[in-house]
């Protein structure tokens, strides 16, 4: 009997169209299911859709549409992906189908049953985002650790599942198997937490009615992650001969996002149901744009997985990914990085091997393939154990490279022996062993490249062979097929600009009856440094010629004082002050980037407030209000928050202060070498002029952009 192999994908959540992080986890289980099932495995491939939840009632309502005809019309886009993807899954599950529901009401009952499901009252934060309930500690300023969002303080009645009861057995479980999380890099962080103590988990919401209503509580719907985890249960017909023989899954393929859910709640429902869980969950890392951020709508730098294989052929972006993040971790997604490897690997290396050989062929040798043995030292090269050693540590990426290894052996035996200067049984040899080697580079790229393989054993006119054909010499004499070239040359392409997004501003009318002036402007795409030789010697020179004594008794630097005596607060040592102490005594100014130390030159020398933050970072719209004393506020370079005085003006986003008056900037928005987009002001007073604040303004953007690159616009002010 065949070993069997069951492996998923997480489910995707239709509440929009399917992105690239979507195609590039059915590509990693695509590859690692065509690999197994290359290996003579009974392979099972599930992949599917999560169409439950309050998400997906939201998006449906604000369509005017029903949730199931919402999803119904959604899930198209999904298996479409899957088509031009060439992603060859056995079964496209969808939490709709009527089967799944059955079985969630099913398991559910079991385990409500058996004592592990009470009802009670949850209180606490919810993101609709992610679906999911966060203790206060999880999260980040108040937002959503993931989404960024203000998370949703709720209270309901719902039904709790005692993961608390299974906190011991999950700890053993994971202990005796080492590998269930993988790589293993990532394990100790969720035993970490693990340990900290597991709460019950609440499993059913009465809020709202689109899930699956309990059997015996149709007011409670099945909270959308315990339905959406018993999916692959439902996927192989739970329970049935065929879940029987396919369960336990052998690896769930999913983002690092989603880890709690699968390698914790996951196995304990299991354990509690008398299920056995999977045998390992394979986290793979984030797509991030080429510039390295994060993709995203409101960042405008969203790929469409459709446009991008119709643009570049599915084998091509297939091979860029496989080859270029090795699993597990973060990678860049680059067009221009995908026509280099297109044009280098796949046309120059591979086509071109296959393009030399067919063209030899048809002259020397009328188009026929003669009968002869391959040359061990053309076959020696080939090294099945290292690829066979890489696919079991799922190092893909190593694979391809041992595979064109290979390759670009065949391309230099062929440079060596110089068929077009042989004849007869030598020549005969040589082309024999290239077309051979051909034949075995096409079976051994089919997990990987599968079309591209089809097309190479079409053009050797040889049917395209399995594990059983994985050898030498047995490539039989007769007829090549008709020569078409295999990878055309592309041409570089301009990248997209990657667009800060739009952020609006708006300062109170109570603050702008005092005075208070700003001017705004964004950086988009700069590369900062820690330090630049032109910046510090315009630093030096910008000492030399500033009249420190004077800045700090100037009328701008009396009108932000002004503003503290309108606003009843005591007078703190304002930036330009600390500027200036630091100028004095060392004759220089500090060196923090090329961002900061830019715009301190024009602060100390117009005497000016300036202020810059990660814009990535800054969560929704920036407002400039006086202070409740409610907001969440940790200083630059601090843990701990601090408690601001209800007197004081701040600046502040969805969820936290970026900056107190006009001197202490917040930590969590702090520029840094990672920063790649900046929101950046200049604070004035009444006796600063808008003329004065927007030519310091241009001022500080044009030195930005000259040290760290990138391209700057004002924002207007409200």
């Amino acid at each position: 009997m065949a070993e069997k192999f069951y492996i998923t994908t997480a489910i995707d959540y239709p509440n929009s169209k399917p992105h690239l992080g979507h195609a590039y986890e059915k590509t990693v289980a695509d590859c690692l299911a065509r690999w197994h099932r290359f290996n003579g495995q009974e392979t099972f491939f599930l992949t599917g859709t999560d169409e439950h939840g309050k998400k997906i009632q939201e998006a449906a309502e604000k369509q005017g549409k029903k949730p199931k005809a919402f999803v119904d019309e959604q899930v198209v886009s999904f298996k479409t992906l899957c088509e031009k993807w060439n992603i060859s899954y056995d079964n496209f599950i969808r939490t709709t189908d009527k089967h799944h529901e059955e079985m969630c009401r099913n398991i559910f009952q079991k385990v409500l049953d058996k004592g592990d499901i009470y009802l009670g009252e949850y209180e606490g934060f919810y993101c609709t985002g992610c679906e999911a309930y966060y203790l206060e500690k999880d999260a980040v300023d108040g937002c959503c650790p993931n989404h960024k969002t203000l998370l949703e303080k709720v209270k309901e009645e719902s039904y709790f599942f005692r993961m608390s009861n299974y906190q011991k057995q999950w700890l053993s479980f994971v202990e005796k198997n080492p590998e269930f999380i993988y790589p293993v890099r990532r394990r100790q962080e969720i035993v970490n937490r693990v340990k900290e103590g597991l709460r019950d988990l609440s499993v059913s919401r009465a809020s709202f009615d689109w899930g699956i209503k309990l059997k015996n509580d149709p007011k409670h719907v099945i909270y959308v992650w315990f339905d959406a985890l018993l999916n692959y249960l439902s996927g192989v017909e739970y329970p049935s001969k065929k879940s029987d023989k396919f369960w336990p899954a052998n690896m769930h393929v999913i983002g690092k996002d989603i880890l709690w859910f699968h390698s914790v709640i996951w196995p304990i429902m299991l354990f509690s149901a008398d299920i056995d869980p999977p045998k390992k969950v394979f986290v793979h890392g984030f797509i991030n744009a080429a510039s390295g951020e994060k993709m995203s709508k409101s960042l405008g730098n969203v790929i469409d997985p459709i446009d991008i294989v119709e643009k570049f052929g599915v084998d091509s972006v297939r091979y860029y990914l496989l080859r270029e993040i090795p699993m597990g971790e973060d990678g860049n997604f680059s067009q221009n990085a995908i026509i280099v490897r297109h044009n280098n690997e796949l046309a120059n290396t591979l086509g071109n091997l296959l393009n030399r050989t067919m063209n030899l062929t048809e002259k020397k040798l009328f188009g026929k393939i003669p009968a002869a043995k391959t040359d061990s030292v053309l076959s020696e090269n080939f090294r099945i154990d290292k690829i066979n050693s890489f696919m079991e540590k799922l190092e893909v990426h190593n694979a391809l490279g041992e595979i064109f290894s290979f390759v670009s052996a065949c391309n230099r035996y062929i440079n060596d022996k110089e068929p077009w200067n042989l004849d007869g049984k030598e020549l005969e040899q040589v082309l024999y062993s290239v077309l051979d080697s051909l034949r075995v580079i096409a079976i051994i790229l089919s997990p990987f490249l599968p079309e591209t393989s089809e097309k190479i054993s079409k053009q050797l006119n040889v049917p395209l062979g399995s594990l059983n054909e994985l050898k030498f010499g047995i490539l039989k004499p007769g007829k090549i097929g008709k020569k078409e070239i295999l990878f055309e040359k592309l041409d570089a392409v301009v990248e997209e600009k990657i667009s800060a997004r739009e952020i609006t501003v708006k300062v109170s009318p109570e603050l702008k009856k005092l005075d208070l002036k700003l001017v705004v402007a964004v950086i988009e795409g700069v590369k900062i440094k820690k330090k630049h030789e032109g910046l510090d010697r315009q630093a030096r020179e910008t000492i030399k010629a500033t009249d420190l004594d004077a800045v700090e008794e100037s009328d701008v630097i009396k009108g932000y004082l002004e503003l503290y005596d309108a606003l009843d607060v005591e007078h703190d040592t304002h930036a330009v002050k600390n500027l200036v102490e630091l100028a004095k005594k060392s004759g220089k100014l500090p060196t923090i980037n090329t961002v900061v130390d830019s715009y301190n030159l024009v602060s100390i020398e117009k005497g000016l407030i300036v202020g810059a933050h990660d814009l990535d970072k800054v969560k929704g719209n920036v407002a400039v209000r006086k202070a409740t004393g409610k907001e969440l506020y940790i200083p630059l370079g601090k843990t701990g928050a601090m408690k601001i005085d209800s007197k004081e003006y701040v600046f502040v986003d969805d969820c936290v202060v970026l900056c107190r008056m006009d001197v202490k900037q917040g930590e969590h928005t702090k520029v840094t070498n990672e920063t790649k987009n900046v929101f950046l002001y200049v604070q004035g007073n009444k006796y600063t002029s808008n003329e004065y604040l927007e030519s310091a303004l241009k001022k500080i953007c044009e030195n930005i952009t000259m040290y760290c690159g990138g391209s700057w616009k004002q924002v207007k002010v409200q």
